[in-house]
């Protein structure tokens, strides 16, 4: 791979010996340059705020406000910043919740030596990368099919499931309604 421009990196961790160790191993490579730090979310914001980073290296447990936090807030500010959660969380609720924030990637703390550089260089070339026992745990997810097996009449309430049927006897984009149902129609229309 090919980067012209150091990929600038801020590092966000309450732990100054990750942080320290993120510089170190970062030190030495072509690919990317640390450009600021923090010890929390809060401090995050206010730092990525003055550097505009390409990408942030997020911790999630963090004192003050976590990174989950934080990474809505810095993607909500400059949607151009990068965020790749490092972290030794593997709960399934907070891997969705920080990819619902905004992360574009998750690298597990116990791994990130062997695979920062491609992490760092997959997100910032707009792709998604996911540290393989994460990666692995969304397929299972995935995979379940509790969900997958249900009827239509199952998932959709029976208002929905006449909706459905109306509307799959349309014929191309004309359909013939009585002004009730079209009532009933944006009643179920997700508010918001």
């Amino acid at each position: 791979m090919s980067i012209k421009t150091p990929i600038s990196i801020l590092v966000v961790d309450d732990v100054p010996l990750i942080r320290d160790t993120v510089k170190i191993i970062l030190a030495d490579e072509h690919y990317a340059k640390v450009i600021g730090e923090a010890g929390d979310g809060k401090e995050a914001i206010e730092v990525a705020d003055n550097i505009n980073p390409d990408i942030v290296l997020m911790d999630i447990n963090m004192p003050i406000m976590n990174g989950i936090e934080a990474a809505k807030i810095i993607r909500q500010r400059n949607k151009n910043t990068k965020i790749v959660m490092l972290t030794s969380c593997t709960n399934d609720v907070v891997i969705f919740t920080s990819f619902a924030a905004g992360a574009d990637g998750y690298i597990l703390k116990d791994k990130f030596p062997a695979t920062i550089e491609t992490a760092i260089t997959t997100v910032r070339l707009g792709s998604v990368w996911l540290d393989p026992a994460i990666a692995h745990r969304i397929l299972e997810i995935a995979r379940s099919t509790s969900h997958v097996e249900k009827s239509l009449e199952e998932v959709l309430t029976a208002e929905e499931v006449e909706t459905l049927n109306v509307v799959s006897h349309c014929t191309g984009s004309l359909c013939l309604v009585d002004p009730g149902f079209i009532a009933k129609l944006r009643s179920l229309a997700p508010v918001g």
